[in-house]
């Protein structure tokens, strides 16, 4: 079973803590962690100085294995594990060594060793590998997003100028009504005469009574 990723780099990075606490400054280590999807690959760099007899890279957490020994003008014997997935770029004071094709079971720290007077450890890479389906399925809901986005769009866009189209169509209504109040109250008004002229006009009498 793979363990659980949410409390494995808090882990790893507890042992690695630990067994930093134990390295020497004579061996230099590149880089101090990574996370890597199952399938991929990761470099660690390996640099020493002094005399210097080999180079081993050995898993420390969560089983102590060696993963490869490596000395100038030898073959470098690696470990059944990680054959044919072992590449090397310098030589062994300042060794590369590269490991592909990585799976769920290559999660934990790795360390330099080197084969001095004694041996020499260097300050451990914490390398955590993540499963690829669930980096799959996270691919997979990223591009049904990016595909949905224009028929949400598109929507929207349909449906706002419904909305639009509603607004315009009461507003017209609303004006038509205002306008035919306004002439049937038009057409109830009385002007009167209050001009000064004809306030002072003398009415006539009737002739015929």
């Amino acid at each position: 079973m793979a363990p659980e990723l949410p409390w494995l780099p808090v882990r790893l990075i507890l042992a690695c803590t630990l067994l930093r606490a134990l390295a020497t400054q004579e061996v230099r280590q590149f880089p101090p962690y990574t996370i890597v999807p199952e399938g991929g690959s990761i470099s660690i760099t390996c640099s020493m100085s002094g005399p210097l007899s080999g180079v081993f890279l050995r898993q420390r957490w969560p089983k102590p294995t060696s993963v490869i020994y490596y000395e100038d003008k030898k073959p470098p014997t690696v470990d059944e594990r990680f054959r044919g997935r072992v590449a090397f770029s310098g030589l062994q004071h300042n060794l590369t060594i590269t490991l592909s094709h990585l799976q769920m079971s290559d999660t934990g720290a790795y360390a330099c060793q080197a084969v001095l007077d004694d041996m020499v450890w260097g300050p451990d890479t914490l390398v955590v590998v993540t499963d690829k389906v669930s980096q799959e399925a996270d691919t997979c809901q990223k591009a049904q997003l990016i595909s949905a986005f224009p028929v949400v769009l598109a929507m929207s866009c349909f449906f706002l100028g419904l909305g639009i189209g509603a607004v315009c169509v009461l507003r017209k209504t609303q004006v038509k009504k205002l306008c035919c109040v306004e002439d049937k109250n038009s057409a109830c008004i009385v002007y009167e005469d209050m001009s000064y002229k004809g306030r002072n006009r003398m009415s006539t009498p009737n002739e015929y009574q």
